[in-house]
């Protein structure tokens, strides 16, 4: 037995360490270290809901995307939701198209990148498969195959980006919403600059990204054996990193802009599915698909540095404020909570919205609303339990069938062009409500993004937020019970070899030598190999390509403001 610990963890959103403690597994082939139980320390203290207090609520749009660089309209959505019901102001279906494509582009772009160039290295690299590699050789080198899919992400996520900034006036941060609705509107000029676009990004997702998704797929079944050969160890490939408790969490995606009711309702409190969304709410639970209740989810903090007092406690149900910071509370090691559903750990994120909809087969026809051209889709689920490749392969799916979307909503808009963009109690943006109380409940790129808000005398008396990394990467619970990541790495090997002497043993000497040629004048021979107290390295790639998997975001979990007055 002994500890590691990776801190940083870099390609990542935010300041992430994990801590792993080994055990020895003996096979045919020797004894090798795997993570025996592992701890997810995010190191910041949060406090945007202090921030907010005592400010117009209409700031808190605002206010919020600055909890991220990276995932702000996902941010922005679940705000701007909890003030439409504390406006009580529901949006008009106009303004939940012109929300939809703005946030179906910014999915988009986000999956992406995330599959490509923060998760896509490590794959790309133990499945042999050169589209996915970085382009460490420049132009020459994607000319010849290595990172060519990693390249052609990089000028597709700008063009999806491209349509946010055409709804959104800008991104990051963009600033076109609002309670009731939008204040943009829908020219035919933004909606053909719109579908123009999405076409381009169509190409990819259908003709690059899927199929990277079935050589990954074919290449890791080799991997897998080759892995089980060398080590001894039962494992069968990326389907075998990853697994936790089998239960995820979704609250759903893009409303029906005909029938607003029915995503509205969850919002008040009554159970539902949202059934009528692109992505349905519910709770995946082993095998089981129950309706999302908001009243279910829980905070414990018996491991993070808040007073116990709040323990247990729906997050409404107090206050941030200073007092009940407890930074040096003994036997706390985060600053993430550990948020519970129903009193389950759960996982949220991309895999979570698919199982959530559709269960344990993905199957389901995408079809270009332009061109005609269908993709059929049908995936079945490789570990029920969650497993890398099936998150990276929900994350591509949903990226070409948010596409789709992005095209059908631009199309249908042109009938709603003359329609009104904000309801109408809101005839002067000036209106702000005496009272009122809201919440946002929206699956962010990451998952399940809770923003509840509640305003006293026209200002915000209370906010809080719990957002998609906290359920993934908080800390253990009151039980004791390990987040879903924490519990991801148990099992997960920790080889005492490089990086490419991994991949010569898997892919024979020539990937070898070509891995060694190419890291070596970057100074990166060494990748991924960490010291551990026991005075050895091991490489962990694999530990990594697990966490990655979940596309951590700590800075939408754990935030700071510091002032030295001098």
């Amino acid at each position: 037995m002994t500890e590691l610990v990776v801190d940083p963890v870099t390609r990542i959103e935010g300041h992430l360490g994990i801590k792993m403690i080994t055990k020895d597994v003996k096979t045919k082939a020797g004894t090798w270290k795997v993570v025996d139980t592992a701890y997810s320390l995010t190191n910041l203290f949060r406090g945007f809901e202090i921030i907010l207090k005592g400010r117009d609520p209409r700031d808190a749009f605002y206010i919020t995307q600055r909890i991220c660089g990276v995932c702000p309209a996902a941010h922005a959505e679940a705000s701007i939701q909890a003030l439409d019901q504390a406006f009580d102001a529901k949006p008009t279906p106009t303004a939940v198209l012109i929300r939809n494509i703005i946030q179906g582009a910014y999915y988009v772009y986000d999956h992406l990148i995330h599959t490509y160039l923060l998760v896509g290295p490590e794959i790309g690299i133990v499945c042999k498969y050169p589209p996915m590699i970085p382009p460490v050789l420049g132009k020459k080198g994607i000319k010849e195959g290595l990172g060519s899919s990693y390249a052609k992400c990089v000028q597709v996520q700008r063009i999806a980006n491209e349509i946010v900034a055409l709804w959104g006036g800008k991104f990051p941060h963009h600033t076109s919403e609002y309670p009731g609705g939008v204040t943009v509107k829908p020219t035919l000029d933004r909606i053909a600059k719109t579908i123009e676009k999405a076409m381009a990004v169509w190409d990819f997702c259908a003709h690059v990204a899927m199929n990277d998704l079935e050589a990954i797929k074919e290449n890791n079944e080799i991997f897998g054996k080759k892995v089980s050969e060398i080590t001894g160890l039962n494992f069968r490939g990326l389907q075998d990193l990853g697994a936790n408790y089998g239960n995820f969490l979704s609250f759903g995606l893009f409303p029906d802009h005909e029938d607003y009711d029915n995503w509205w309702k969850v919002q008040e409190g009554e159970p539902g599915y949202r059934e009528k969304a692109v992505i349905k709410a519910g709770a995946w639970m082993n095998g089981n698909l129950k309706p999302l209740e908001r009243d279910k989810i829980t905070e414990d903090v018996k491991y993070a540095r808040y007073d116990d007092s709040i323990s247990g406690k729906r997050p409404w149900e107090y206050e941030m404020s200073v007092d009940i910071i407890k930074k040096d509370k003994p036997g706390a090691y985060a600053w993430m909570k550990a948020p519970r559903y129903d009193g389950q750990v759960v996982e949220v994120g991309p895999m979570a919205r698919l199982m959530v909809h559709f269960g344990e087969r993905w199957k389901l026809d995408i079809t270009n609303p332009i061109t005609g051209e269908t993709i059929t889709v049908d995936w079945k689920v490789m570990n029920p339990k969650g497993s890398v490749i099936d998150r990276v392969a929900s994350r591509i799916i949903q990226s070409l069938w948010f596409t789709a979307k992005v095209i059908e909503w631009a199309i249908e808009l042109k009938s709603y062009a003359s329609g009104d963009i904000v309801n109408k109690k809101i005839p002067d943006y000036k209106f702000v409500p005496q009272t009122g109380e809201g919440w946002g409940l929206w699956d962010a790129p990451r998952g399940a993004l809770l923003h509840y808000v509640k305003v006293k005398n026209k200002v915000i008396e209370n906010y809080q937020c719990v957002v998609p990394s906290t359920w993934n990467l908080g800390p253990r619970d009151d039980q004791g019970r390990p987040s879903a990541v924490e519990k991801s790495l148990e099992g997960c090997p920790l080889p005492p070899l490089s990086v490419p002497n991994i991949c010569s043993a898997i892919w024979g000497e020539d990937y070898g030598k070509l891995l060694t040629q190419t890291l070596t004048p970057l100074g990166l021979a060494e990748l991924n190999m960490e010291p551990a107290k026991d005075g050895n390295k091991y490489n962990v790639s694999l530990a990594l390509a697990i966490v990655r998997s979940f596309d951590p975001c700590i800075a939408c979990g754990t935030h700071t403001i510091q002032i030295k007055l001098r």
